[in-house]
């Protein structure tokens, strides 16, 4: 035979192209994270909890690259922590500001909470389910 491939072991199955709705939403998980320690960094009762969320933020969308679920979820969940955290920024920065709540934060922590926002929703799109369909579940030897 001439064939170049093994008999029994086939041709490999071509590995899932990761969809651009992934990239973008790895991206803006990372920049809603950054945004939210750049007001961490003026308020000292949330700084630790906002830098810990930007260590596993940026941990996340690099496995959420690679077609991780669980890091899809843990994508999620900081996103909505984050939200927690900016929240109270948003509505006193804009309502009664006043010590760490001024609405030049707030306008930063709307960006931040927007990008988080579209950051999920795009994880959860159709393409981007399949794709964390396919790939293969990674075992721990």
């Amino acid at each position: 035979m001439t064939s170049s491939l093994d008999e029994d072991n086939g041709p490999a199955a071509a590995p899932a192209r990761r969809p651009s709705q992934v990239t973008a939403a790895a991206s803006l998980l990372i920049i809603s994270a950054f945004l939210g320690t750049t007001i961490a960094v003026n308020d000292p009762a949330m700084t630790q909890s906002v830098y810990l969320l930007l260590f596993v933020t940026i941990g996340a969308s690099v496995r959420i690259l690679g077609g991780g679920r669980k890091a899809r979820v843990t994508g999620t969940v900081t996103a909505v922590l984050l939200l927690f955290f900016l929240g109270p920024h948003v509505i006193y920065g804009l309502a009664a500001p006043g010590g760490v709540f001024q609405p030049d934060y707030a306008v930063i922590a709307i960006l931040a909470i927007g990008a988080s926002a579209t950051g999920v929703s795009l994880l959860y799109v159709p393409r981007s389910r399949a794709y964390f369909r396919v790939r293969p579940r990674q075992t721990v030897r």
